[in-house]
């Protein structure tokens, strides 16, 4: 049996649960009259249905950010690009650039750009060693690159470097390592195993993209439920950083039907 599976059996209903669901529709009902009857008196000022409705959702958009965290961080690859761009400056003039490669290859790879994020997190590898972040880093690009040898090795390194690197999610990219290979259920339930362990809304959701990707349409499933387990019990002052997986992973779920 899957640890997934255990670990369904052992949880317990908690009494709370169904109240906040509860409170949580109900506010999700008035918030969505409150949406509407703005928008009216928007409309009503601004005599254009597109400019309040525009100006609606500028002004819900921070909110959001400052509250809320339903939505994604707009501003965030803007962020990430200024901040790329200003490591590229000092770099020309850096007599010890290792660190900055460093940098600048992490952010490529949280932004998605694999290719030049592998290539700078190399030339960064070169020049510093036993650095358990650039391992980090190094592994997933690797993995997401197709090197997946190469990426389980960086990863490997990088707990052996540091056991708490990343909070945990070396185990997520060498569970997909392990679903790439089709290794034994065995070891996949040992990295399972370890993400229980580390998980937080954010790690589950990973996993279950991860899953559906790979084709485990029930596990991934199982997962995005984990998420609303976990986002439902977190304390609430983390919830406006969660709220956006949990969110997300019941729009998969509902993709999966």
């Amino acid at each position: 049996m899957s640890i997934i599976g255990r670990r369904k059996k052992t949880k317990l209903a908690m009494p709370g649960n169904q109240n906040r669901e509860s409170d949580g529709t109900v506010a999700a009902g008035v918030f969505s009259i409150k949406f509407i009857f703005l928008y009216f008196i928007l409309r009503l000022f601004l005599d254009n249905p597109l400019a309040a409705l525009v100006l609606l959702v500028i002004v819900y958009a921070i909110i959001d950010r400052r509250y809320i965290g339903a939505f994604p961080d707009f501003l965030k690859p803007l962020s990430r690009w200024q901040r790329i761009t200003k490591l590229k400056r000092q770099l020309e003039f850096s007599p010890s650039p290792g660190q900055i490669l460093y940098e600048i290859g992490a952010l490529q790879v949280e932004g998605g750009n694999m290719e030049d994020g592998l290539q700078n997190l190399e030339k960064a590898h070169d020049l510093i060693q036993d650095h358990a972040d650039i391992e980090y880093y190094l592994g997933v690009a690797r993995i997401r690159m197709g090197a997946l040898e190469a990426g389980k090795q960086a990863l490997e390194n990088a707990l052996t470097l540091n056991p708490k690197i990343q909070y945990g999610f070396p185990y997520v990219y060498l569970l997909e390592y392990s679903l790439k290979r089709k290794e034994p259920q065995q070891q996949i339930d040992a990295y399972m195993g370890e993400i229980f362990a580390n998980g937080n809304p954010r790690m589950y959701y990973e996993v279950g993209v991860i899953y559906q990707k790979e084709g485990y349409t029930e596990k991934a499933r199982e997962m995005f439920r984990e998420v609303q387990v976990s986002f439902r019990s977190s304390p609430s002052f983390l919830r406006k950083q969660q709220r956006y997986y949990a969110i997300m992973s019941r729009i998969r779920s509902i993709w999966l039907r």
